[in-house]
C-alpha cells in the first residue's frame, strides 16, 4: 500500500507544480502590464493636444455628421459616418499617439531602463499602446450609443465583426507607430515621419478622395493599403453584411498587416536613444 500511495504522489506533484508556475507567470504579466499601461495613462492626460484629439473628436465628428443627410437613414451614409470616425480614431489616437509616446520613452532614456527590470519586451510595448487603444474602443462605443441617441445613426447590426475589424486596426497602427519609431530621431521630428503612413492610408481608404477618382489600378491597390481592409470589416459589421468576397479579403489583408508589423517591430524597434 506504502507503495502505490508514494508512486501517486509522485507523480501527481508535478502537473500541480506546472500548472501553478503556468498561472503565476501569466498573473505576473497581467499585473506588470497594467501597472505600466496605468503609468502611461496617467502621463498621457497632462498631454493636453493628444486628449483633446482624442476626446473632442466624436463629438464634433457627430455634430458634423447630423448636418449631413441620409445618415440617420442607414446604407452608405452611415456606414461612411462610423467608418470615418474609426479611421480618424486609429491614425491620430493609436498611430499617432503611441508614435510619439515611443519616441518621447525612448530618448529619455526609459525604455532601456524598463528592460532592465522584471517586464518583457512585449509587456513594455504593449504598456505604451493601451492607453491609446482603449480610448479608441471607448469612443466607438460613444459613437454608436451617442449617434444612435443624438442622430438616429444606426446601431452596428453585427458588432463582433465591428469590433474585430477596430482591434486589428490597433493592431496594425500600433505596430506601424513602432515601426515609424525606429526612424523618428526625436520628438519634434514625428510630424514629418508620420506624414507619409497617414497620407497613404487616409488616401488608400478613401478618406482624402473617393476611389472611383484614382486613375488605373490604383484603386484596386488602395484595397492593400493597412487602413483600407480595417474600415471594410468595421462597414461590414455596421451593416450586418459580412458576407461576400469583399469581407474575406478584407480580413486576410488586414492579418497580413497586422503579422508583418509586427514581425517588422520585433526585428528593428530601437530601445535605445538616437544619438
Amino acid at each position: 500500500m506504502s507503495t502505490t500511495t508514494s508512486t501517486s504522489t509522485s507523480t501527481t506533484e508535478p502537473v500541480v507544480s506546472t500548472t501553478r508556475g503556468a498561472g503565476g507567470r501569466f498573473a505576473g504579466t497581467l499585473r506588470r502590464t497594467w501597472s505600466l499601461s496605468h503609468a502611461e495613462l496617467l502621463l498621457l492626460r497632462r498631454n493636453k493636444t493628444l486628449m483633446s484629439i482624442a476626446l473632442v473628436m466624436p463629438v464634433s465628428v457627430i455634430g458634423l455628421f447630423s448636418t449631413l443627410e441620409g445618415v440617420g437613414d442607414g446604407g452608405d451614409a452611415a456606414a461612411l459616418a462610423t467608418a470615418s470616425l474609426v479611421g480618424m480614431l486609429l491614425l491620430f489616437v493609436v498611430y499617432y499617439t503611441v508614435l510619439s509616446t515611443a519616441v518621447a520613452r525612448r530618448e529619455e532614456g526609459v525604455l532601456q531602463r524598463l528592460r532592465t527590470g522584471e517586464a518583457a519586451d512585449g509587456e513594455i510595448l504593449t504598456a505604451l499602446a493601451v492607453p491609446a487603444v482603449a480610448i479608441t474602443l471607448v469612443q466607438t462605443l460613444v459613437l454608436a450609443v451617442a449617434g444612435a441617441a443624438a442622430i438616429d445613426l444606426p446601431l452596428p447590426q453585427n458588432p463582433l465583426l465591428s469590433l474585430a475589424g477596430v482591434l486589428v486596426g490597433c493592431v496594425v497602427f500600433t505596430g506601424l507607430a513602432l515601426v515609424t519609431a525606429v526612424a523618428s530621431k526625436t520628438l519634434e521630428s514625428v510630424q514629418v515621419t508620420s506624414l507619409p503612413v497617414i497620407a497613404v492610408a487616409a488616401l488608400g481608404a478613401g478618406a482624402a478622395l473617393p476611389l472611383d477618382l484614382l486613375p488605373g489600378n490604383l484603386s484596386r491597390i488602395a484595397e492593400f493599403t493597412p487602413l483600407s481592409p480595417v474600415l471594410t470589416l468595421v462597414t461590414a459589421g455596421w451593416t450586418g453584411d459580412p458576407s461576400g468576397a469583399d469581407v474575406w479579403r478584407a480580413a486576410a489583408v488586414a492579418t497580413v498587416w497586422a503579422v508583418a508589423v509586427l514581425v517588422a517591430v520585433r526585428a528593428w524597434f530601437r530601445w535605445s536613444p538616437r544619438v
